[in-house]
């Protein structure tokens, strides 16, 4: 009954501390571009720095076997061949060939704990490897679909710059053939060829940011396929037009600890084995021995000798006496590091919930953004349909026209942007209270 009971409480905090933390599939990139999908699978294999960050991983495996065969048994074998001349009183000169052969046997019996603590340090380091290379996939991923929500943006502004382009170049058209027959002034025309100008500018500008965009997009995820941009079911249009961001803000709740508190501990507990180790360094250590080495015994009284076998098995024990303060000192060194990386833990602790609060603060803010920028482009949608009746009828200019059709296009962009902008930091958001979400997901 208590272990039933027990289980239920686990699954209930389990339930309760991951409440709200779960994505909307809709705020996930992914969910409306399929090229997304594939670039955010392949990344791990393509990324140079995932890449990279493997043989970290290699090299900490390689520490830990180094570190466990402290503990273990060292055979060694040893073999000679000599070619012996002697020259002894009152004998005849005599020559031989001779061999030996050694094994030596030496095992670790007794080191207070300070060898299974070297050992448990590698494997800390190890973990701690692991992990760094865990959390660099989920930064690569974050980053990643950052990025491409930000290749979004400017390629819609470089598209909708290119319809400016044309409209602009449309307008300065009619009106040159307008002035032509005496019903503009040559200042319209001069007017609207600085638009044009301005457009063109401006619309360079933007292809090389796009393209300059794409290539470090390129370098970080280590995909060099053309980018296509292309919605499942244009989701993405109406994910602008009629998702409430509002609803899905995440509720702040406590039992998190974030990714640099776990490695704190980590840290923590390695320093706790290095006190270990210091202790050790002035107490007997005892070590097996065995061997099994020839000899050759001379005989005296005439030139032959015979081989001797000899087996030797005990202990040994070594014992430093005095080292200059040496483990005092790496042990003092080892609980000044201890005490400071708790205090760090208690500090990063309130960064933590800091940090998380100021993204909801965040979040909050930018799903109103989003609410104003809806508005804010229906309002710029309703001025350009009156511009064009206007304009239309002479009694705006074209330049005032152009501007309307301009302002519509910005809060367009101010409304994709906004959307981005909440999409990435929701995103971050639920790495930080689940950073293992991502490997969950696959």
């Amino acid at each position: 009954m208590r272990l039933v009971l027990l289980t239920l409480l686990f699954y209930w905090f389990h339930h309760l501390t991951f409440a709200g933390v779960s994505i909307d599939p809709v705020e996930r990139p992914e969910f409306h571009f399929k090229e997304l999908q594939q670039i955010l699978v392949q990344l791990e294999d393509r990324a140079l720095l995932s890449l990279e960050e493997r043989k970290r991983i290699d090299a900490a495996l390689a520490n830990t076997l180094l570190a466990k065969s402290a503990e273990g048994t060292k055979i060694n074998l040893n073999l000679q061949g000599q070619s012996v001349y002697e020259d002894r009183p009152h004998q005849s000169y005599y020559g031989r060939e001779r061999f030996f052969g050694s094994l030596t046997l030496r095992r670790p019996l007794f080191h207070w704990g300070a060898l299974k603590a070297r050992t448990e340090i590698a494997f800390l380091a190890q973990s701690t490897v692991k992990n760094n290379y865990n959390y660099l996939l989920s930064e690569l991923q974050l980053n990643a679909r950052g990025s491409y929500l930000d290749l979004i943006v400017l390629n819609n502004k470089v598209e909708l710059g290119k319809a400016n382009l044309k409209a602009t170049n449309d307008n300065f058209r009619k009106i040159e053939k307008r002035n032509k027959l005496g019903l503009t002034s040559d200042l319209i025309v001069k007017d609207a060829n600085i638009q044009l100008l301005q457009q063109r500018i401006i619309l360079e500008d933007l292809n090389r940011s796009l393209v300059t965009a794409k290539n470090n997009f390129a370098q970080l995820s280590g995909w060099n396929d053309p980018l296509k941009f292309q919605e499942i079911n244009n989701s993405f249009k109406s994910l602008q037009l009629n998702h409430d961001f509002g609803k899905s803000i995440p509720v702040l709740i406590t039992g998190h600890s974030s990714r640099s508190a776990k490695q704190i501990e980590v840290e923590i507990s390695a320093e706790k084995k290095r006190v270990v180790i210091a202790e050790s360094g002035l107490k007997p250590k005892v070590n097996l021995v065995g061997t099994f080495y020839q000899d050759q015994v001379p005989l005296a009284n005439n030139e032959n000798s015979f081989v001797r076998n000899n087996y030797l098995f005990g202990l040994e024990v070594n014992w430093a006496l005095w080292d200059s303060s040496k483990s005092k000192a790496e042990k003092y060194k080892a609980l000044a590091n201890k005490r400071r990386l708790e205090i760090n833990l208690e500090r990063e602790s309130k960064s933590f919930r800091l940090e998380l609060e100021n993204m909801r603060t965040q979040l909050n803010s930018i799903a109103k953004q989003v609410d104003m920028a809806r508005a804010r482009v229906i309002l710029a949608e309703k001025k350009l349909a009156i511009s064009k009746v206007e304009f239309e009828s002479d009694r705006i200019t074209p330049s005032q026209f152009m501007n309307a059709k301009i302002s519509l296009d910005r809060s367009k962009i101010d409304r994709l942007q906004s959307i981005c902008e909440y999409i990435k930091i929701r995103n971050r958001y639920e790495i930080l209270l689940n950073p293992d979400y991502e490997k969950l997901k696959k």
